[in-house]
């Protein structure tokens, strides 16, 4: 029996004002449609404590 293999992928998408850019999701509808399925995000504070940026991780199956 074969082990199933992924392949991750982090991105990190600026958030403003505690929430993130409707302009974002286009680039994450293609991210779907390439087989990507987002398994965690977080937020990231740099310096001010505000969070600043999101950090996605996203997996898919290796063919």
């Amino acid at each position: 029996m074969s082990q199933t293999r992924w392949e991750y992928r982090i991105i990190n998408i600026r958030s403003e004002n505690y929430r993130l850019d409707p302009a974002y999701e286009d680039r994450l509808n293609k991210l779907g449609d390439e087989g990507w399925e987002l398994v965690s995000i977080t937020a990231i504070n740099f310096k001010t404590g505000a969070t600043d940026h999101i950090g996605m991780v996203f997996k898919r199956k290796i063919s």
